[in-house]
């Protein structure tokens, strides 16, 4: 009998074997059948899984490319999503075709009243020496937009700001209803974005610690979706004691405290070129350029970067962030900002400043006290260039309100 059932298996191949492997085993009795499938039926499982929904099974390594991250950015952004997407399904739905049409009007007045204004300006007026540095932008919020704008070609964009950044856990499981009822809170929390190029940190407050689809992590995928770039990994990071970015699994819960923690986005620019989004949230202080905390390490490696300041709460004007001013001034080569960023005084030497716009800071922002900079009002009567878009607190006087710095080092 052995011996026959080992020459059918030659002949009748692999596949036959195994169906008459089972059924010998039922007339043998040597096996209860039920057990039998339960088991097979578990050892098939991650099987299934790897063949019908890979990003719902696995935790892909740090930096690893998965498809699935450029289709729930551009689902987020209510955009189209690959014929073999496992999110092709929750598109169909009347639900995600108004997102759909939301995200659609908001892109365009966004195309409309930003990018079409920022970028033949920035081409005109911000220089492209720097050409594939660094991108850095402290007290970022989401705003991935006026970032990637400004300096399209760095190979490395580093956002820093206070609202959390999210568990990309969440927006792996592609089955949870949060896909759907998630997606109102994204609307509010880019709509006011989306009209004045200003995000409200009462907002952000508000809709980025949602229970749904928390976090800076949506509103970032959107605006890369949008402005069209190909995401490729996205991953939950931590800074370690050396300085470094590593994955947020191998923080210990029990050392957590305190540390800092962020994104590392993976993705492919519109020329195809290889590109990093790391976002982290930050509270800036004097001890986060200190070179002897994990984050002063890793913030120090930092050369030449371009550095965007916007809406940046007059906090560098304090002479007790005078370390963190000194190490934006220090290393970067390039800065944009308006008048609540660097204190004009100190671009008087070794830099070289072009003024856009009109210098009106006399305003109570609320959770801030602006600053009334002399010297900078008198080079504005000397004359400064227009500026074709809002810009900052600008936006709280009305259009056409903003005002603009370009400092370049000489």
């Amino acid at each position: 009998m052995k011996t026959a059932w080992h020459e059918r298996e030659s002949l009748q191949g692999r596949q036959q074997a195994k169906r008459l492997y089972g059924r010998s085993l039922i007339r043998r009795g040597q096996v209860d059948i039920a057990r039998a499938v339960l088991a097979l039926s578990l050892l098939a499982l991650p099987i299934l899984a790897i063949g019908l929904n890979v990003t719902c099974t696995r935790h892909a390594k740090v930096g690893a490319s998965d498809p699935y991250w450029n289709d729930i950015a551009r689902y987020l952004a209510g955009m189209e999503v690959s014929g073999k997407s496992v999110l092709r399904q929750k598109t169909t739905t009347a639900h995600y075709q108004y997102h759909r049409r939301f995200m659609d009007d908001l892109w365009s007045r966004i195309q409309k009243e930003t990018l079409d204004l920022v970028i033949p300006w920035r081409k005109k007026n911000v220089p492209t020496l720097y050409f594939r540095a660094t991108a850095f932008y402290p007290l970022s919020g989401a705003d991935f937009i006026n970032l990637y704008a400004l300096f399209p070609h760095a190979r490395r964009y580093l956002m820093i700001a206070m609202e959390p950044e999210g568990d990309v856990s969440v927006l792996r499981d592609h089955q949870s209803w949060r896909l759907i009822n998630g997606l109102v809170p994204i609307q509010r929390s880019i709509y006011a974005y989306g009209v004045n190029n200003y995000f409200q940190s009462k907002i952000m407050a508000e809709e980025m610690t949602n229970t749904l689809l928390p976090g800076t992590a949506p509103a970032l995928l959107i605006f890369m979706a949008r402005l069209g770039l190909t995401v490729k990994a996205v991953d939950n990071v931590f800074i370690d004691e050396s300085g470094r970015l590593a994955p947020a699994a191998d923080l210990n819960a029990s050392h957590s405290r305190g540390k800092v923690t962020g994104l590392r986005i993976g993705f492919r620019g519109r020329d195809g070129s290889s590109r990093e989004l790391v976002y982290l949230r930050m509270r800036i202080s004097p001890a986060s350029v200190d070179p002897d905390t994990p984050e002063g390490k890793y913030l120090n490696r930092l050369r030449g970067v371009k550095t965007l300041l916007k809406s940046a709460v007059y906090l560098l004007h304090l002479s007790t962030f005078g370390p963190v001013r000194d190490f934006v001034l220090d290393h970067s080569a390039l800065i944009v900002q308006d008048d609540s960023g660097i204190p004009y005084r100190f671009f008087t030497e070794g830099w070289k400043t072009s003024l856009y716009g009109i210098y009106r800071p006399a305003m109570n922002l609320g959770n801030c006290v602006p600053v009334f900079q002399n010297d900078l009002m008198k080079r504005y009567a000397e004359g400064a260039d227009s500026l074709p878009f809002n810009f900052g607190y600008g936006i709280l006087f009305g259009h056409g309100q903003s005002n603009l710095i370009v400092a370049r080092k000489k």
